[in-house]
C-alpha cells in the first residue's frame, strides 16, 4: 500500500518537474527578448519581418534622403541581410524592442531613431530623419501566457520537489527514487520537444496575424538542434535508469532464498 502511494507521488513529481523544465524552455524561446536579440541576424532574415522593416524605412525616409522609395527599400533589404557587424547593435535593439512590444513587456512604440538609421541606410543624412515607428502591436494572448508561465514554472518545480520528498518519506527505497528520476528524465524529453518546439512553432503563431509573431517560431527553429539533442540525451538517460533499476530488482528477487519451512509444509499437504 505504502509502495503504491509512493509510486503515485514519484509519478506526480516526475510530471510536475518535467512541465517545469519544458515551461522554462518555452519561456526562453518565446518570451525572452534577450534570446531573440542574440539571434537577431536570424530573425531579420524572415521575409515578412525584413520586408516590413524595409518598407517602413523606405516610405518614411526616402524623401528626406533624396532616394526613390523602391530603391531605398531594395538597399535596406540588401543591407540587413549582409551580416554587417556595424548593424548588429541596431538589429539587436530593433528585434528586442519589437519582441518585447509583441508579448506585452513594453508599452512604448518601437521606434528607429536617426542615429540607428545611419548604419541601416549607410547615409549620414539619416541623422536628421525623425524617429520611425514600426507597426508592432501587443498580442494579449501572448502577454497572458507569459505572465502565466512566470508563476507556473516555480509552482510546478516546487510541487514536484515536495511530491518527490513525500514519496521518499512514504516508501524510502532507493530503487524507487532512482526509477522516479528516470521517469522525470523521460517526461522532460517529451516536455522539451512539445513546449520548446511544437508549441512555439505551431501553436503560438495562431494567436495573431502580426508580422512580428514570426520571431517566436524563428527562434524556436534556430534552437531545434539543441532541443533534439537534449531530448535524446534525457530520454536515453531516463530509460537507462529505469531499465537498470528493474534489472537490479529482478536479480535481487532471484537471489532471495526460498523459505524452506513453507516448502516442506506444501510437500506434506501434497501427500
Amino acid at each position: 500500500m505504502r509502495r503504491g502511494f509512493a509510486g503515485l507521488l514519484f509519478l506526480i513529481a516526475a510530471v510536475c518537474l518535467a512541465l517545469a523544465a519544458g515551461g522554462w524552455w518555452l519561456q526562453r524561446v518565446a518570451f525572452d527578448t534577450a534570446t531573440s536579440a542574440e539571434v537577431a541576424d536570424v530573425v531579420i532574415r524572415d521575409p515578412g519581418i525584413r520586408n516590413q522593416v524595409a518598407t517602413v524605412i523606405a516610405s518614411s525616409a526616402a524623401d528626406q534622403l533624396g532616394v526613390p522609395a523602391a530603391e531605398l527599400h531594395a538597399l535596406v533589404d540588401q543591407y540587413v541581410q549582409a551580416n554587417d557587424p556595424a548593424l548588429d547593435t541596431v538589429l539587436r535593439q530593433i528585434v528586442a524592442d519589437s519582441h518585447a512590444r509583441l508579448i506585452g513587456e513594453r508599452d512604448e512604440p518601437v521606434q528607429i531613431t536617426g542615429a540607428q538609421l545611419v548604419p541601416v541606410v549607410r547615409n549620414e543624412q539619416a541623422l536628421a530623419v525623425p524617429p520611425i515607428t514600426l507597426p508592432v502591436q501587443e498580442v494579449t494572448a501572448l502577454k497572458v501566457i507569459r505572465l502565466a508561465l512566470y508563476w507556473f514554472i516555480p509552482v510546478a518545480a516546487i510541487s514536484g520537489v515536495l511530491a518527490l520528498l513525500l514519496g521518499l518519506i512514504a516508501h524510502p527505497r532507493r530503487a524507487d527514487a532512482v526509477s522516479g528520476i528516470g521517469l522525470f528524465l523521460v517526461f522532460s524529453a517529451v516536455a522539451v520537444v512539445v513546449l520548446g518546439w511544437l508549441v512555439p512553432v505551431y501553436a503560438l503563431p495562431e494567436a495573431s496575424n502580426s508580422t512580428w509573431i514570426a520571431v517566436i517560431p524563428v527562434v524556436a527553429d534556430h534552437y531545434l538542434p539543441f532541443v533534439v539533442a537534449s531530448s535524446v540525451a534525457l530520454a536515453v538517460a531516463g530509460l537507462a535508469l529505469m531499465i537498470g533499476t528493474a534489472a537490479v530488482g529482478r536479480r535481487r528477487t532471484w537471489r532471495t532464498p526460498v523459505n524452506m519451512s513453507r516448502y516442506s509444509e506444501q510437500r506434506r499437504w501434497s501427500r
